[in-house]
């Protein structure tokens, strides 16, 4: 069911229809919903208005419907060394091949699957948060080489997305694509491997400064015993727990993984990083000493609880403050999802995972352990075209084929997504976790762009559109789709180059300001040239 209905239905159920107060307006509605949803038409946001802001940030939190129907995982079996053994090499390679396609298909499906949550918005900020968490534990598909266990670890974000960090941090050092991507099935009591233990300590919960070389050496020492099975399962072996007396962060003790959590959990530094790093994600921009230190203590004395912690942010007046609103440069997921709801258009969800890699987030595949560097390492000249490129491509006015672009692969002699690489050969050896590459979509590009080419057809009618509101001036039709397509206010600057732009396609139809509609087809081509140039102006690019 789609936002739309959803914020209708609960403002009508609720019969608030009597105006609101001062303090919530739609711009900061519009807001809300850019920033804990994925943005909203002018339909959605008076919806919002009448529904009030405590009601709407109430219904975020828990969702707007029921659950979706969780994703069936039928999983590939990879073919064993002894099943390989009495094979000719073409028929080793021709089973491998079969393996890694279904690997292939399986997470491709999945992928599609994830954006579909996104687009209709059942449970926008839970959804919001799994891509925040796919950012922040990252795992990467090329590393980990199992389809199965990066679906299992979005299942494991999508359970504690608004839960408790303290519950998710434990589940995610026990999550077989982290154990994978970190290299923990080389962490043993007489060979520790640091990797694991030194994210754990630098990126997700202390951050540089607040520990020492030998803080990460002990905690190493403390997450050993955990490793893979089969790929996609954690095992517990104790024979490999290093179970002698560790010393990290100053306290001592035959401390395990479950006991390296308390301890990190415990540290001022974790509730400071966490905090920061929502705020600066939700806000776009980083939180004054005062207010880290005033959400970093909240969360820790909800002990580490996040729906307390979003209810408060989502409700603090701060949050809708000018400076907050329309400062935050929106990722390329949130930026193509966004274009489509607004739009309303039904786009194939895996053209939109596709894009988004095209436009630098492709899911599945972070550049490296920090993953994304988010704000404005989104944009530069080249992908504010690239983002125009594909506005223009669900609107059918810039052709597939000249949007989506094969990417190089370069990572040595590695090998690419479409051979052993990435679907994980096991007798070829892995990438270093974290290091920078690009991935290779070869021949699963190109029967991309044959399959959408021929089944994506953008069913969208803008010249009804505006005509059933009554519209016919150029000024009031720019107005009209600046307010259905962009997440903020039309600024003067671009709303002249708009009026230029139209006054330019109607000269050359040779029609007068107010009978562009009468022109047919011809109108509709214009409309969607000007919804394009829309999306991509700056004010399309921000949340």
């Amino acid at each position: 069911m789609p936002i739309a209905l959803s914020i209708a239905q609960l403002a009508a159920s609720l019969a608030l229809a009597a105006p609101q107060s001062p303090e919530w307006t739609p711009a900061q509605a519009e807001h809300l919903l850019n920033r804990a949803s994925f943005g909203a038409r002018p339909a959605e946001v008076e919806s919002a208005v009448r529904a009030g802001r405590q009601v709407l940030v109430e219904q975020l939190l828990k969702g707007f419907v029921e659950p979706a129907e969780p994703f069936f995982v039928d999983a590939p079996v990879r073919p064993d060394r002894r099943e390989l053994e009495g094979l000719t090499e073409k028929q080793r390679r021709d089973a491998l091949d079969r393996y890694r396609r279904e690997e292939r298909e399986l997470l491709f499906a999945y992928a599609g699957w994830w954006i579909e949550q996104m687009v209709e918005a059942e449970h926008p900020l839970r959804e919001k948060m799994v891509l925040f968490w796919h950012g922040y534990f990252t795992s990467s598909m090329r590393d980990v080489r199992n389809a199965e266990a990066m679906i299992r670890q979005n299942e494991l974000f999508r359970r504690h997305a608004l839960g408790n960090f303290g519950q998710l941090l434990r589940a995610v050092l026990r999550d077989p694509a982290m154990l994978e991507y970190l290299d923990n099935n080389q962490n043993r009591k007489d060979k520790p491997n640091e990797n694991l233990a030194r994210e754990l300590l630098e990126l997700f919960t202390l951050g540089l400064g607040n520990y020492t070389e030998q803080d990460i050496k002990e905690a190493a020492r403390a997450l050993t015993g955990w490793r893979t099975q089969a790929g996609s399962e954690a095992l517990y072996s104790p024979r490999q727990h290093d179970n002698g007396k560790k010393t990290i962060l100053g306290r001592t003790g035959r401390f395990n993984a479950d006991d390296l959590v308390d301890i990190v959990l415990a540290h001022p530094a974790c509730p400071r990083r966490v905090a920061g790093k929502l705020l600066e994600h939700f806000e776009g921009r980083a939180p004054s000493e005062e207010r880290l230190a005033e959400y970093a203590q909240f969360l820790k004395e909800s002990k580490y609880e996040l729906a307390p912690f979003f209810e408060k942010l989502l409700l603090d007046e701060r949050f809708y403050a000018p400076e907050v609103i329309g400062e935050r440069i929106a990722g390329p997921v949130e930026y193509l999802v966004g274009s489509v709801r607004r739009l309303g258009v039904q786009v194939p969800p895996p053209l939109l995972w596709l894009a988004a890699g095209q436009l630098g987030q492709r899911l599945f595949d972070p550049p490296n352990v920090k993953g994304w560097d988010g704000g404005e390492a989104w944009i530069s000249t080249s992908t504010l075209l690239a983002r125009g490129n594909m506005a223009g491509m669900l609107l059918g006015v810039v052709k597939l084929e000249d949007v989506l672009k094969d990417d190089a692969f370069e990572a040595g002699d590695e090998p690419g997504m479409m051979d052993g690489g990435m679907m994980g050969d096991s007798m070829g050896p892995k990438p270093a976790a974290g290091a920078e590459k690009k991935v290779d979509l070869g021949p699963e590009l190109s029967a991309m762009k044959r399959m959408l080419g021929t089944v994506y057809y953008p069913r969208i009618n803008l010249t009804a559109r505006v005509s059933r509101v009554g519209l016919s001036s150029d000024g009031e039709i720019i107005d009209f789709l600046a307010d259905e397509l962009l997440p903020i206010a039309l600024t003067p600057l671009s709303r002249a180059a708009l009026v230029e732009f139209l006054e330019n396609e109607r000269r050359q139809l040779d029609v007068d300001d107010g009978r562009l509609l009468g022109a047919g087809v011809k109108a509709e081509g214009v409309l969607r040239r000007l919804a394009h140039l829309i999306l991509s102006l700056p004010e399309a690019q921000v949340s």
